[in-house]
């Protein structure tokens, strides 16, 4: 392979191995980005905690006539995060791998928070790169998801169907990606290992309901968020920290995705709050308490030099 940008290491773990996670102060900080290859036509990419504490995942698919790129993080400056050249590489790989005239980028977003957004310039205005827009309207007319959030599309990559529709709840232009060939589900900040902030709980239940019933007909086997949050023992990592030790992996199981469905059902519909669960928690509304407390223990971490 052509050679990756200085700060970006690839392997070959399987999904579900222990990622790069930080360091404590003083130690090495490690490369800016951690790329893994799932298979030869898909990668997972996150984005270090030396330069974003969110440190999301990104998800890079690649067919015959074009890739997909599910996000692009929270950092926009290439020099702190070489994301566009990285893929460049990988593309380019696979494209001389393949012998194809060239193929398309298309820049989507499991949703619009500036942690899954922010590297959006570094692909605006080159060629054969199409960057779909973050609001509502802009995801539902290019992916032609007509009535939304309910229609399933298909979303063709050539040679790799995927199909994409709606999931609010976490936020309201939110999707989610599902990959038949592969028994894969990108479930952006929807479903993930950690605090799942809630906007509607009412359209949440709609969603997990959605998606389990989808992950059942399609014979999906790994969901694959955009964050870890939780330790190997199942409590948050504080809010703000640069360093997660012991982590738990980053997949889930269809039948955790059941377990999050039931969770937000059984949660009071009247109230903010956290309710908990596992492998995540729900954290509902304005979590004012839980959201202070958990800042504070970031900066007692911090100041011991733990993160």
């Amino acid at each position: 392979m052509t050679s990756l940008p200085a700060g970006v290491v690839l392997d070959s773990e399987p999904l579900e191995r222990p990622w790069i996670a930080g360091a404590r102060r003083g130690e090495d900080p490690g490369p800016l980005l951690q790329v893994r290859r799932v298979d030869e036509a898909t990668y997972v990419l996150r984005q270090s905690k030396r330069v974003t504490y969110e440190a999301p995942f990104i998800p890079l698919l690649l067919g015959t006539k074009r890739a997909l790129l599910l996000d692009t993080g929270a950092v926009a400056d290439p020099l702190r995060m070489p994301l566009r050249a990285t893929v460049r590489v990988l593309v380019d790989e696979w494209v001389r791998a393949h012998g194809l005239d060239g193929l398309e980028l298309v820049v989507a977003h499991t949703h619009g928070h500036g942690d899954h957004t922010g590297g959006d310039a570094q692909f605006v205005d080159l060629p054969d790169v199409t960057v779909v827009g973050k609001g509502r309207e802009a995801v539902q007319e290019y992916f032609g998801i007509e009535p939304w959030p309910d229609a399933v599309v298909p979303f063709d990559l050539g040679g790799r169907e995927l199909l994409v529709t709606g999931a609010p709840g976490h936020d309201a232009r939110s999707i989610f990606v599902v990959d038949p060939s592969r028994g894969l589900m990108f479930s952006g900040d929807t479903a993930y290992p950690g605090r799942l902030f809630v906007q509607d709980l009412a359209a949440l239940r709609q969603t997990l309901t959605r998606m389990v019933e989808l992950a059942e007909r399609t014979g999906v086997e790994t969901v694959v968020g955009c964050h870890i949050e939780l330790d190997a023992r199942g409590r948050e990592h504080p809010v703000g920290v640069r360093f997660h030790a012991d982590e738990t992996p980053l997949p889930l199981t269809v039948d955790q995705l059941r377990r999050l469905r039931d969770l937000a059902h059984a949660a009071p519909a009247d109230k903010s709050g956290v309710v908990r669960g596992t492998p995540m928690n729900l954290w509902i509304g304005r979590c004012v308490g839980p959201g202070l407390r958990s800042t504070a223990a970031a900066l007692v971490r911090r100041a011991r030099g733990l993160g």
